[in-house]
């Protein structure tokens, strides 16, 4: 059997995730609270026969005054990034992470990998949001905090 976003609906259905299904569109939709931001939106659907993307959206968009400057600190985020970046839509600050997952359409992509990848954007704006936060309402330069969360990341690691 092919791969298909009748495979995701399942995984979620097993994870007990509230959603949204819309096979129109080839997409599953969904919102989570987290530590840094309610209402945090995700998406995901097929992008084409091999291709599942997973995206999550901050419920903000950037101030076109701080766009540069969060778009520079986006930039230091990513740059050490193993799964994912963030990107930002310059003509509307819309902020979000993305994740691609390539699969082979006979096979596709394990139920754990799926799961794991759902809640990767979650967990990064959770870790990188306050940073664009404090840019944008604590007068922070991008470098004052990338270094700000970077140095809360190292203290988190230590005390596990």
């Amino acid at each position: 059997m092919a791969f298909d976003m009748n495979t995701v609906k399942r995984i979620y259905e097993e994870e007990e995730l509230n959603f949204s299904f819309e096979p129109q569109y080839n997409l599953i939709r969904f919102s989570m609270n987290t530590e840094a931001a309610s209402d945090v939106r995700f998406i995901v659907r097929i992008a084409n026969e091999k291709t599942l993307l997973f995206t999550t959206i901050l419920p903000m968009n950037i101030p076109e005054k701080d766009r540069m400057s969060v778009c520079e600190y986006i930039t230091r985020v990513n740059y050490d990034m193993l799964v994912g970046n963030f990107q930002m839509d310059f003509n509307d600050g819309e902020l979000s992470y993305k994740i691609s997952a390539a699969f082979e359409p006979d096979y596709g992509i394990d139920d754990n990998t799926v799961v794991r990848l759902t809640y990767v954007g979650f967990n990064m704006i959770d870790i990188y949001a306050n940073g664009i936060f404090s840019i944008i309402y604590g007068g922070k330069t991008p470098l004052e905090a990338f270094e700000y969360i970077e140095s809360q990341q190292e203290e988190q690691e230590q005390s596990e």
